[in-house]
């Protein structure tokens, strides 16, 4: 069965029963963060399932059960504990957390048992060429509890009540009053160990005839001597010479394998093998070559900084226009501004109108396919007269759900690319900023880049630091977002704006067409899309509760890739570490609202994007329908090579193996469909829904008309009336998608 480490970290998350943060590290073993709540995981390689369930599993019960010190790499800094007395404790703690998470979690028992018995097989504990039962107690103490009953291994009496306690522990306290018991016992059952292990061998083969044996004494007091003489031949000199030889060196290894803890060590205490061996042997665990995960913190925004009010914003173009015409040419503006705006409503008035009552009825019968009818017991008076014939006399009562309080959150590029089509940009935004105005869907409409002049003619001084930048957050570079159009204003405000953006539109049309110049204030610049989604996470949850909103849809339209993002802070004196997808995991978190993302190697989307997008929906709870502008012409088929998605969540790209005569024929059928409909769904990761759409001309609202040709008929009048009513939805094609992301 696959499994993937992140997938394993949301177990890890279950089974605490707490959101806590999982990272992945090179580290040599796991440890827990109790004040931060951070479980930190190895990197661990050829793992099967049953194995990171056992090692997730062992720490998690760990974090729920275990005090600081009772961590088997706490340091013991009060002394209360010595270092072999800690590896005792390691082996009671653990059969406690074990036995308390297999019982909050019955189905980690399988999986324990077979990943012990592969931790076997592989010799973590030390046990190759061993008999398990002629091991001290505590070596057989651990063996047991990890890998149970199947093992064969035996206790006596009292090793078996120091067992039971074992078994009993349910709090730390037990832990540290058992342990102790059990290190008493193994004091002496080790040291009579160690006696019976290097008793001289000659004296073990004494007979009757020991008489005949003369032994050598060195008196230092005295200065007297006591020769002893052995009987044995030279051979056996030899033999004797050669065993206690061996003695000698065991004894050596032993005193050198227990002197790790140098001063901390004493020969006397006892010791745990098995527990030390796997200590030991946790690294040959770890993936020195794997990719290192990098954990980014998610910078705070600063507002202030940032945003630029609608106020703002429509004071600063009017004032542009009038110093480009002249205070004399005043009038001649607001006629300008009059005419492009009534322009726009004739064109487009109807059609919202028509969208409005569309929409209505569709939140009718989702509402009526909702609809619940149940009895309610009382008798209807109407019917009684059935009562013989018909059971059905009760009044029946229909139960309409509530509908869901939908608002509108929409976000457009003003890079520098977007200039061919922020004319028909502004226009579709205008269309549903009508349309949500009419229905009464609250909404907001702010444009983002890093224009650095634009900002200054907003606030009159020069960019500030628009994020954090503590330590190990995304370093980012400026934003600002401009706000155009929110439902707050009120008729008159609304007005203006209108008529302001119709001449915004005017203003980034060809020359011929062009009334007026773009106001200074509206430059355009690059495409800081992660920058704007960090900085509008904070409005977009607090436009969330102004409105008192069930559901928040974030539109974004945008014409290009997001501006790479390839730096983190760091401590002084280095300002920043640079990182990438393609040699790092980079994990997206926000350690306040308990959220990871693991940032996806992508050629063709910046990884952090998709990852920066899974956090604003899942701190605002906002669906991201997204809308990308593809160019014009011979382009338009590899804009949607490049970004389009299938519903499998294969990139175009990923069955680049085929022919070349093959991917032609698949690209031929998306581009066709993309020139049909005037969009093409996409499946991008961090979106709820993606769209495709051409730019230039074809972006913009064609002012249909009813035409037939020859003569009038009523079929031909009723195809040209569906035409028009054809051309009209494929050209908005901005509020359509909306509304059949929220009608239902």
């Amino acid at each position: 069965m696959k499994f993937s480490q992140e997938s394993k970290s949301q177990l890890a998350k279950l089974m605490a029963t707490e959101n806590i943060i999982v990272e992945h590290q090179k580290i040599p073993t796991a440890m827990f963060n109790l004040k931060d709540r951070v479980l930190y995981c190895p990197i661990w390689k050829d793992m099967s399932g049953e194995l990171y369930d056992l090692l997730l599993g062992h720490e998690v019960g760990h974090a729920l059960e275990t005090p600081e010190e009772g961590w088997h790499n706490a340091v013991i800094g009060s002394g209360k504990f010595n270092k072999n007395f800690k590896h005792f404790l390691n082996v009671v703690e653990d059969a406690r957390i074990e036995k308390k998470v297999k019982r909050r979690y019955p189905g980690l028992r399988n999986s324990f048992v077979k990943a012990y018995g592969q931790l076997i097989d592989r010799d973590f504990f030390g046990l190759k060429g061993r008999d398990v039962n002629a091991m001290p107690f505590i070596d057989r103490l651990n063996l047991y509890t990890k890998g149970g009953v199947q093992l064969g291994i035996k206790f006596n009496s009292d090793e078996q009540k120091l067992l039971d306690q074992v078994e009993g522990c349910e709090s730390w306290d037990d832990v540290v009053r058992v342990t102790e018991a059990v290190y008493a016992y193994s004091k002496t059952e080790q040291n009579e160990m160690k006696q019976e292990k290097f008793r001289p061998r000659n004296l073990g083969m004494m007979d009757d005839d020991s008489d005949d044996m003369e032994f050598e004494f060195d008196d230092e007091d005295e200065g007297e001597t006591t020769s002893a003489k052995s009987q044995s031949n030279d051979s056996d000199n030899e033999s004797d010479e050669s065993e206690d030889e061996l003695d000698g060196q065991e004894f050596q290894r032993e005193k050198q394998s227990r002197s790790v803890w140098n001063d901390d060590v004493d020969m006397d205490e006892p010791v745990c093998e098995t527990d030390e061996s796997f200590r030991e042997n946790e690294s040959r665990l770890l993936d020195a070559k794997c990719k290192e995960y990098v954990y980014v913190n998610i910078p705070k925004p600063k507002l202030e900084n940032i945003l630029t009010p609608a106020v703002r914003v429509h004071d600063l173009m009017e004032i542009s226009w009038t110093n480009m015409i002249g205070s004399a040419g005043n009038a001649g503006l607001l006629a300008t501004r009059d005419k492009l705006y009534n322009d726009f409503k004739q064109k487009n008035d109807r059609y919202v109108g028509l969208l409005a009552k569309e929409f209505e009825m569709r939140k009718a019968a989702s509402k009526f396919a909702k609809a619940k009818v149940s009895e309610s017991g009382d008798i209807d008076i109407s019917r009684i007269y059935k009562y013989q014939v018909d059971d059905n006399i009760f009044r029946k009562i229909t139960k309409v759900p509530k509908g869901k309080s939908h608002g509108l959150v929409m976000l457009f590029d003003r890079s520098g690319s977007m200039q061919y089509n922020m004319a028909s940009t502004i226009e579709q935004m205008m269309i549903v900023a009508s349309f949500c105005r009419k229905v009464n869907i609250p909404f907001v409409v702010y444009g983002f880049g890093n224009n650095d002049n634009g900002w200054y003619l907003d606030s009159g001084e020069y960019s500030q630091p628009g994020f954090s930048t503590d330590e190990d957050e995304l370093a980012l570079d400026r934003v600002f977002l401009r706000e155009y159009l929110n439902s707050r204003m009120n008729n008159t405000e609304f007005l203006r704006s209108m008529k302001n953006l119709a001449t915004l539109a005017n203003a980034y049309q060809g020359r011929m067409n062009r009334k007026v110049h773009v106001p200074a204030s509206e430059g355009l610049s690059n495409t800081p899309m992660i920058e704007a989604m960090i900085a509008l996470q904070p409005l977009t949850n607090k436009f969330r509760v102004q409105n008192k909103l069930d559901i928040v849809n974030m539109v974004l339209l945008h014409d290009g890739d997001t501006d790479s993002i390839q730096y983190k802070h760091v401590a002084a004196p280095i300002k920043n570490t640079w990182f990438d997808t393609k040699r790092q995991n980079v994990v997206i978190q926000d350690k306040k609202n308990k959220f990871q993302s693991l940032a996806p190697d992508l050629e063709y989307d910046n990884g952090l994007r998709s990852a920066v997008f899974d956090w604003y929906s899942h701190t605002t709870g906002a669906k991201i329908i997204g809308f990308f502008i593809t160019t014009t012409g011979a382009g338009i088929r590899s804009s949607i090579e490049r970004r389009y998605v299938n519903d499998a969540g294969k990139h175009f790209y990923d069955e680049m193996d085929k022919s070349a005569q093959v991917n032609r024929s698949r690209s031929d059928v998306l581009v066709k469909n993309m020139k049909e409909n005037r969009f093409l769904e996409s499946h991008n990761h961090g979106y709820k829904k993606f769209f495709l759409i051409p730019g230039g001309d074809e972006l913009s609202v064609e002012n249909e008309s009813l035409q037939v040709d020859g003569q009038v008929t009523a079929f031909k009048l009723r195809n040209a009336f569906i035409k028009m009513n054809k051309k009209k939805q494929v050209s908005r094609v901005l509020v359509n998608r909306f509304i059949g992301e929220i009608a239902v």
